[in-house]
């Protein structure tokens, strides 16, 4: 079996991490001679690095909880309204870019649902933006925020399936592609500008550019 059909029965078959299947697909892209391809699939391996681009599909909301003290009592655990921290603070508070590899989010996602330990951010710097503008006559003294479970869960999702859809649209479009195996040099059959314009279209859109 080569590479291609190996990599397509892992990511449908569930149960199986995202790692070894990204190694796959690493070799595959550099049998088939596409660099940025390769990069894409470090990156979702690895972590993507600060001044990396970042799919689409890696940015997820984040909601926000405080600590208001005033008015001779104290709220705890109190819901900020995310149109307001966007108002105060911007909107990149409400979609935090998710930047660390697929092993990092694997072990979030085990950890949210046998343990319900929701993954969190810092805010530490929000709660000075927020104070005095959610409850009035109130003193925000800590801010919490979270990142869904389901969030993070969608994300894993994504990467599955644009895998997926990768290897599908290569083995329509690039002749020996699907022959690509462990050990096999690299395929004199292979398109590499064509492999990264697939790459780019599936991972990012249309307009964005696959290379970091």
């Amino acid at each position: 079996m080569g590479l291609l059909h190996e990599i397509q029965q892992a990511v449908v078959e569930p149960g199986h991490d995202l790692g070894p299947i990204l190694l796959k697909l690493r070799l595959l892209a550099a049998k088939l001679g596409s660099k940025p391809l390769e990069e894409w699939v470090t990156h979702e391996s690895e972590g993507y690095p600060p001044d990396s681009q970042v799919p689409p599909y890696r940015e997820v909301g984040v909601s926000y909880t405080g600590l208001f003290i005033g008015l001779g009592g104290y709220l705890q655990n109190a819901q900020i309204p995310g149109h307001l921290v966007e108002e105060y603070a911007g909107s990149q508070w409400t979609r935090y870019v998710l930047r660390d590899g697929v092993s990092v989010i694997d072990d979030l996602v085990r950890s949210a649902t046998e343990h319900g330990r929701s993954p969190q951010i810092d805010a530490s710097n929000l709660m000075l933006l927020l104070n005095g503008k959610v409850y009035e006559g109130c003193t925000c003294n800590g801010v919490r925020g979270t990142i869904s479970a389901a969030a993070l869960v969608s994300v894993q999702n994504a990467v599955r399936s644009r895998v997926l859809e990768l290897t599908i649209e290569l083995e329509r479009a690039i002749p020996g592609a699907a022959d690509v195996a462990v050990g096999s040099p690299e395929t004199k059959t292979s398109d590499p500008q064509r492999v990264t314009q697939i790459s780019q279209q599936i991972v990012y859109g249309d307009v964005m550019s696959i290379s970091s």
